[in-house]
């Protein structure tokens, strides 16, 4: 008598079949959450952003510039707001402030009211992009609105300011 033990060939493949079925599903939900935790970057940076110019017009008035700093912790100007701008980020930033509600003028000693700043993606998010090859943009102002939508553009932020390059 032949009492072999294991699995046969047809056994094997409809476990294979089984755990190709299970990854086609999960892959994609991954590529959209890791997208997701990548935005969420841009969005607690730039609120992070806006909370620095608010304490910085508290005690000046005027909004001020922002400095991307690359050194851990970031060194401290009393002229200017330090942003650290580390490689790690998977964002650039940048920020400016305004006298002018339409971006039109910079001049410090103008009395900056308005101030925008920006994120980009140092590069396109995942396969999940709307329009291929676009790159995440953000913009917050100094309402704390916080876009990512170019047909919502509100001034000093531009439509060319936000773009939503996610998932």
């Amino acid at each position: 008598m032949n009492n072999i033990k294991g699995f046969s060939l047809v056994e094997l493949m409809v476990a294979v079949g089984i755990v190709g079925v299970m990854s086609s599903v999960a892959v994609p939900k991954y590529q959209k959450y890791k997208v997701n935790a990548t935005r969420a970057e841009a969005q607690s940076s730039l609120s992070s952003m806006y909370t620095l110019q608010q304490l910085y017009y508290t005690e000046n008035d005027q909004y001020g510039t922002v400095t991307l700093d690359s050194s851990d912790p970031p060194k401290f100007d009393p002229n200017d707001i330090q942003f650290p701008d580390n490689n790690s980020y998977k964002y650039k930033y940048g920020a400016t402030p305004y006298s002018k509600i339409d971006g039109s003028a910079t001049d410090t000693d103008a009395g900056n009211v308005f101030f925008k700043a920006t994120a980009e993606s140092k590069k396109v998010l995942g396969s999940c992009v709307k329009t291929p090859g676009v790159k995440d943009t953000w913009c917050i102002n100094q309402d704390k609105i916080l876009l990512n939508d170019k047909t919502k553009a509100a001034l000093p932020c531009k439509d060319s300011d936000s773009e939503n390059g996610g998932c």
